[in-house]
C-alpha cells in the first residue's frame, strides 16, 4: 500500500478524498497531530497522511516536513516505535507535498505519548478517533499479544533457521513426508505451523527461537542475564556472571548450569556432625528458568534477569502475567498460556509439564524441605519470582 506514488496516484487520491487509508493534513500541523494519525493507521489496515493537503484537496507548501522529522515522531512519540514510509513530491513550484505511510502494526495496540501516560487512536472511516473500552481489548487481542511469540521477526528470513532442526519437527508424521516437499510446499507448511509468519514469510519469535541458527542475531534481548553475588544484596564484586543465549532449550540448560555452579552447599553441625542444608531440587530450578523463558513477554526488549544471592534466588521477567492473572492465581496452579507455541515446544522435550503445576510445585517442594515460601511479585512490566534458601 504504502510504496512511493506517482503524480497520476497522488492526483487520484486528491479526488477521491478522505477514506480510511488517507488523511490529510495542513503543512501547519503538529508534531502530535502526525503522531495521532500514525498511531490510528497502525491500530487499523495502515495509510497514508498527505502532509501539505488541507481538507478541500487545497496543496501548500510543506517544506518544514523533511524525512528526519517524520522519522522522529515516528520513533518518539508513539509506543511502541512504528516504521514509516517518507516521501517528498514536488507539485509545483508552490507545493511541495510530504507524503508519510505505515502498514498495519504487528505491536497493536499503538500509542501516542502523552506526557507521563499513553493515549490510543484507531481509524474509523475517514477520522481518527480514541476506540472505547470493548475496540482496545479486541486491538490487544487481535495483535498476539497473548501469544507474543508469534509475532514476526524483522529482518529475518527462511535462511536463519536451521533445516535439521524444522524438519525433526515433523519427523513421524504419516501424513507429512516433509523431506519430499518442494521449497514451496514447504513454505506453506511452515506458516501453517506458524514457524513462518503468513505475511512476511520469515520466522516469528517461536519459530527463531526453537529452531534459529543464532537466535540472538535478530533478538539480541531474548537472553538470560545471569548474575551471582558472594552475600545477600547486590555489590559491586560479583561472584560470577554470563549471557546465555541461543534457542530456547539451549537457554534453560545454560541458565541451570550458572544456578549449579553458585548454589553454594550450606551446611550446619549438630551433635557433632555437619548437616547438609536443604536446597530446592533440579527439578524446582528447571521449572523456575523454564517458567520465565515460557511466559515471557516477547514484545519487550530485555533480557530475562537471573540473580543469585546466598540466601535466595530472583528470577525476573519481562512482562506482566497475561489477562489480569495474580500471583495468588499462580499460586494455586491458574496459567494462560501467552506463548502457546513455546510452551507445547518445550513439553515436547520434557522441560515443562504445561498443566499449570509449576508454579504450585515450587510451593509445595519448598513447604516439604523447610524452606521460606517462594514470593511472586509483579511491578508493572516484570515479573519476578524468588526462591528462598535458607529455612
Amino acid at each position: 500500500m504504502n510504496g512511493p506514488l506517482a503524480r497520476d496516484e497522488f492526483a487520484e487520491l486528491l479526488a477521491s478524498g478522505e477514506d480510511s487509508f488517507c488523511e490529510f493534513k495542513d503543512a501547519r500541523l503538529s508534531n502530535s497531530d502526525l503522531a495521532k494519525e500514525l498511531c490510528a493507521f497502525s491500530n487499523a489496515a495502515g495509510g497514508r497522511v498527505l502532509i501539505g493537503v488541507d481538507d478541500e484537496g487545497g496543496l501548500h507548501d510543506a517544506a518544514d516536513w523533511g524525512e528526519e522529522r517524520v522519522m522522529n515522531v515516528a520513533r518518539t512519540a508513539i509506543d511502541p516505535a512504528i516504521v514509516a514510509t517518507y516521501q517528498r513530491l514536488h507539485w509545483n513550484e508552490q507545493a511541495t507535498i510530504a507524503i508519510v505511510g505505515v502498514e498495519t502494526g504487528f505491536e497493536k495496540p499503538y500509542a501516542v505519548r502523552s506526557g507521563e501516560g499513553r493515549r490510543y487512536y484507531m481509524r474509523v472511516g475517514s477520522t481518527s478517533r480514541e476506540p472505547s473500552r470493548e475496540e482496545l481489548i479486541r486491538l490487544t487481542q487481535a495483535s498476539g499479544a497473548v501469544a507474543s511469540d508469534l509475532r514476526p521477526v524483522l529482518g529475518a528470513s527462511a535462511g536463519d533457521l536451521v533445516p535439521e532442526l524444522v524438519a525433526e519437527r515433523f519427523a513421524g508424521r504419516r501424513t507429512l513426508d516433509f523431506a519430499a516437499l518442494g521449497a514451496k510446499e514447504r513454505r506453506r507448511v511452515l506458516v501453517d505451523a506458524e514457524i513462518l509468519h503468513p505475511d512476511t514469510e520469515g520466522p516469528t519469535i517461536a519459530g527463531l527461537l526453537c529452531f534459529g541458527r543464532a537466535p540472538q542475531e535478530r533478538l539480541p534481548y531474548a537472553t538470560l542475564s545471569c548474575v551471582a553475588y558472594s552475600g545477600t544484596e547486590p555489590g559491586r564484586e560479583l561472584a560470577d556472571r554470563a549471557e546465555v543465549g541461543g534457542r530456547v532449550d539451549e537457554q534453560i540448560r545454560g541458565g541451570l548450569e550458572f544456578i549449579a555452579r553458585n548454589l553454594r552447599a550450606a551446611s550446619t553441625v549438630r551433635g557433632g556432625e555437619r548437616v547438609e542444608a536443604a536446597r530446592p531440587s533440579t527439578e524446582s530450578l528447571r521449572e523456575l528458568i523454564a517458567n520465565a523463558v515460557c511466559h515471557r513477554h516477547y514484545g519487550i526488549a530485555g533480557p530475562i534477569q537471573v540473580r543469585v544471592f546466598t540466601d535466595r534466588i530472583e528470577v525476573t521477567n519481562p512482562g506482566a502475567p497475561p489477562n489480569g492473572v495474580t500471583p495468588q492465581a499462580m499460586r494455586v496452579g491458574v496459567s494462560i498460556w501467552r506463548n502457546q507455541f513455546l510452551v507445547q515446544h518445550l513439553t515436547s522435550l520434557g522441560f515443562v509439564d504445561a498443566v499449570g503445576r509449576g508454579i504450585v510445585l515450587l510451593f509445595e517442594e519448598a513447604a516439604r524441605l523447610g524452606l521460606p515460601e517462594p514470593s511472586i511479585t509483579v511491578v508493572e512490566t516484570w515479573t519476578t519470582i524468588e526462591l528462598g534458601l535458607e529455612g
